[in-house]
C-alpha cells in the first residue's frame, strides 16, 4: 500500500468496512491521521464517512450496543456543528456580515437534512432496538 496516496488508502478502508473487517481497517485508516496511531484522532476531526461506515458495520455483526454508542459519538458531531453555529451569530451581528449571516442561516437549515444524519439517526434507533430486544 503507497503510504502517500490518500484517496486510494480511504478506498480500501471503505472496502474493509463493508466487507466487516473493522479491526484491520481501524489499523489502516489511523496510518494517515497526523499522529499517526491515535483512533481518537478520528473522532476529533469528525471523520463522519469513517465512523457511520464502521457503525454499519457493527451493526450487521450483531454488535448492537457498540453500533449504538457510535452512533451517538456521530449524532454528536451535528451537535457540536450546531452548538458552533451560535458563536457565528454574534461575530455577524458585530462585523455586520449580513451575506455571510444568511449563508449560516441556510446552513442550519441545510444541515439535519444530510444523508449521513438520516443514516446516523436510523441506525441508533435501529440498534437501540435491537439492543433493548424490542
Amino acid at each position: 500500500m503507497d503510504l502517500a496516496d490518500r484517496y486510494i488508502n480511504n478506498e480500501s478502508v471503505k472496502r474493509m468496512l463493508q466487507s466487516d473487517q473493522v479491526a484491520l481497517a481501524g489499523k489502516t485508516v489511523v496510518l494517515f491521521t497526523k499522529d499517526g496511531g491515535q483512533h481518537n484522532n478520528l473522532h476529533d476531526m469528525q471523520c463522519m464517512w469513517y465512523e457511520l461506515a464502521s457503525d454499519e458495520s457493527y451493526f450487521r455483526h450483531g454488535d448492537f450496543g457498540r453500533a449504538l454508542e457510535k452512533f451517538i459519538a456521530v449524532e454528536k458531531h451535528y451537535a457540536d456543528i450546531t452548538e458552533d453555529q451560535f458563536d457565528f451569530h454574534s461575530y455577524c451581528l458585530r462585523k455586520i456580515k449580513p451575506r455571510a449571516y444568511v449563508g449560516k442561516l441556510k446552513f442550519k437549515d441545510w444541515l439535519h437534512s444530510h444523508a449521513y444524519f438520516h443514516k446516523v439517526a436510523a441506525g441508533a434507533i435501529s440498534s437501540f432496538n435491537r439492543d433493548c430486544g424490542n
